[in-house]
């Protein structure tokens, strides 16, 4: 028996395991996220998370963990090196919520327009060309924008290098967060860059850590745009007030990218139990051979409705005004506040997905 301790808000995550493994094999228990630490996780197996919680030695020291699966797009509240050094297998979601990203993202675009802060003249620097950075690459192609593409990884000579992209009149970035290696993005957009941003745009729907905040509250003239923070959910109050739009990391909170980190945190798991030299093969659902069941997009060139549907569907000026408005005396009160946001976003489905085609065309 398997034991495994999994965070609340991991949706349909009972349903997702019992399609693919005899329930005989594991028995899961539910946690808030803030009740997931070293004593309530000590003795099981497998722990899946989001990324509201470290994965690191703090955390796992002493415990019997072997596997961490998170429902999240990004991997910078895992600690790999402390992961891989002591053989615990991990994996994570990705691509899972990249239509609901790409949706808050042409949504900021349909509110800057309608304060003539942008227009379809305007030139579009997008960093990074992955799940994102491609749909909304798409998207603004059909609508006519100029749109210029950065990213090291990727051999393309139709691409261009951060200094071209520094030169559009708006910048979005779509990149992971990373420390070291050949192409780091910590503070990827830092002092120098940020002189090169005056009176122009920058979105930030990436991670906190790729743009050096302190700097940034030093060029008043730079519009900003962000739903990640430093030090999150203690994001800087000042840098908050000075954003256009400021939101509390809920980019990535569609009703089917919740379903798709969830399914895919759940084919992980499945996977891992097979290999168990524990688990009999002859009571396993093998899922080897399935192909993971995203909620499948239409796609993208096809899409019947114009810009404004995307503002018209995704309030991003209200949920700001909330994040703004947020008078904490403490720190623990921000942090519960930018929280309680996190966990009161409305539900929403993708622009992408069939039940919002459905309702808008």
């Amino acid at each position: 028996m398997i034991n495994i301790i999994a965070d609340k808000d991991i949706p349909n995550l009972d349903n997702h395991l019992n399609e693919l493994l005899d329930s005989n094999f594991f028995r899961i228990k539910y946690l808030h996220y803030l009740d997931i630490n070293i004593n309530t996780i000590k003795d099981c197996e497998v722990l899946l998370v989001r990324s509201t919680i470290q994965v690191n030695e703090s955390l796992l020291k002493e415990t019997n963990i072997k596997f961490v699966g998170s429902a999240t797009a990004g991997i910078n509240h895992l600690d790999m090196n402390y992961l891989n050094k002591n053989n615990i297998q991990w994996d994570y979601a990705p691509g899972c919520n990249s239509s609901s990203v790409t949706h808050y993202i042409l949504a900021v675009f349909a509110e800057l327009i309608d304060q003539s802060k942008l227009n379809y003249n305007s030139k579009i620097g997008i960093v990074g060309y992955g799940n994102i950075g491609k749909k909304i690459a798409n998207y603004l192609y059909s609508l006519g924008f100029t749109v210029l593409i950065n990213d090291p990884f990727l051999k393309d000579p139709s691409l261009v290098d951060i200094k071209e992209i520094l030169d559009c009149d708006l910048i979005s970035l779509h990149v992971p967060y990373i420390e070291d290696g050949d192409h780091p993005t910590q503070n990827l957009i830092d002092e120098k860059e940020l002189l090169e941003l005056k009176n122009k745009i920058l979105i930030n729907s990436s991670r906190g850590g790729i743009v050096n905040e302190k700097a940034l509250l030093k060029q008043k003239s730079i519009t900003y745009i962000s739903d990640v923070w430093n030090n999150e959910p203690l994001p800087s109050k000042a840098l908050v007030k000075q954003s256009l739009i400021s939101t509390p990391h809920i980019a990535g909170y569609s009703k089917q990218g919740k379903l798709n980190s969830s399914k895919l945190v759940a084919y992980s798991v499945a996977r891992y139990i097979e290999a168990s030299k524990n688990m009999n093969p002859f009571n396993f659902k093998d899922p080897s051979d399935k192909k993971v069941p995203h909620y499948e997009p239409t796609d993208l060139e096809s899409q019947p409705y114009p810009l404004h549907v995307f503002k018209d569907s995704f309030n991003i000026k209200s949920i700001s005004s909330c994040e703004r408005k947020c008078k904490p005396i403490k720190n623990e009160f921000l942090s519960k506040a930018f929280n309680q946001m996190r966990s009161s976003h409305p539900k929403r489905d993708d622009y992408d997905s069939k039940e919002f085609i459905e309702k808008y065309t």
